[in-house]
C-alpha cells in the first residue's frame, strides 16, 4: 500500500490485490470508449483506492476498486457494479475498515454514486483495450457524495493508466489530487 498526501487537498491510499469491500451488484451498467492501444501482453491489474478530501471541517471520502483485464480490439469496456440498496437504505449493510479515517465504510456502491463513477471513467486518460470492472466500493452515509466518488474514480483511472504505461502511480495520483 502507498499513501499519497497532498497538503490542503487530500490523501489517497492505493493498494493492489483484493479488498474486503466486494459487494453483490444487482446491475452492471456498461459503456465503451476508444482505447489508447492494444496490449495483450500485460497481466490483469487489481487495485483499490481510498480517498479522503480536506475541506475545512468536512471529510468527504470514498473507497473504490476494481480490475483491468487487457484484451483485443480498439476499445476499453467499462462495467460498474451497482449495489441493490440506496444511500439511505444501507443501515444494516456490512462494513469494512477505513485506512484513512476512524469510521468504517458501508460496503457497496449505491446508484447515486455509481453514475458519477461511470461518467468519470468514460472521460479522462485512456486505458489500453480490455475490460475495466468496478466491483469493490465503500461509502460513508454522512461524508460521501457524487463529487468525492467522481474524484476518487479519476485518481483510480490515473493510477491504472500509469501502471499500464510503466510510470510512477503515486505521482499520477498526486497530480490528480492537486487539482481538488
Amino acid at each position: 500500500m502507498s499513501v499519497v498526501d497532498v497538503e490542503r487537498h487530500g490523501i489517497v491510499a492505493i493498494s493492489e490485490g483484493d479488498h474486503e469491500a466486494a459487494y453483490q451488484a444487482t446491475e452492471w451498467p456498461q459503456s465503451s470508449r476508444p482505447a489508447s492501444a492494444t496490449s495483450l501482453s500485460m497481466a490483469p491489474i487489481r487495485l483499490h483506492l481510498e480517498a479522503l478530501r480536506r475541506l475545512g471541517g468536512l471529510s468527504p471520502r470514498a473507497l473504490i476498486g476494481g480490475q483491468f483485464v487487457p484484451g483485443p480490439g480498439d476499445r476499453t469496456q467499462i462495467s460498474v457494479g451497482v449495489a441493490g440498496f440506496g444511500l439511505f437504505g444501507a443501515e444494516d449493510e456490512p462494513t469494512c475498515a477505513s485506512r484513512l479515517w476512524n469510521q468504517p465504510f458501508t460496503i457497496g456502491l449505491p446508484s447515486e454514486f455509481a453514475r458519477s463513477v461511470a461518467r468519470t471513467l468514460g472521460e479522462g486518460p485512456q486505458l489500453p483495450s480490455g475490460m475495466l470492472t468496478i466491483d469493490r466500493a465503500g461509502f460513508d452515509p454522512m461524508n460521501s457524495s457524487e463529487m468525492v466518488f467522481a474524484q476518487t474514480a479519476s485518481v483510480l483511472q490515473a493510477v491504472l493508466v500509469a501502471r499500464v504505461g510503466g510510470e510512477d502511480a503515486d505521482e499520477a495520483a498526486r497530480a490528480v489530487v492537486r487539482t481538488w
